[in-house]
């Protein structure tokens, strides 16, 4: 009678252990997968592609587009212009009377714009 108790506890021993073995093999596979499904998560992330420019999403308020630098390169480009103009007017002998209220107009917008873009980066906007 000890003996068939002592074969059923080993037999009910053994069926526990290979149960945990299982377990621990499911848990290992299980951990491979969440590790496999974050890598290709991240994967499929990067694949997305970059949205288009178009003219449209600058008046949108989702967008990743800095509308204040756009503002300042456009009025430096146009600073830039009056400059060359009025050197190459100068080089051929003639004037350009250039406004000083809208180059200064320009200057200002140039600061302002590029000073705000700047400022909304520092607090984090």
């Amino acid at each position: 009678m000890n003996d068939i108790v002592e074969n059923k506890a080993t037999m009910e021993l053994d069926k526990y252990t290979d149960l945990i073995i299982k377990l621990d093999e499911a848990n290992d596979k299980i951990k491979e997968m969440e590790k496999l499904s974050r890598e290709l998560k991240i994967t499929a992330d990067q694949a997305k592609p970059e949205p288009k420019f178009t003219f449209g999403s600058l008046f949108r308020d989702n967008n990743n587009i800095n509308e204040k630098a756009i503002i300042g390169f456009a009025s430096f480009f146009m600073m830039v212009a009056f400059g060359i103009t009025d050197l190459v007017t100068g080089y051929w002998g003639q004037d350009l009377p250039i406004s000083d209220t809208i180059y200064t107009s320009f200057v200002v917008v140039t600061l302002g714009s590029f000073g705000i873009a700047e400022a909304g980066k520092a607090f984090g906007k």
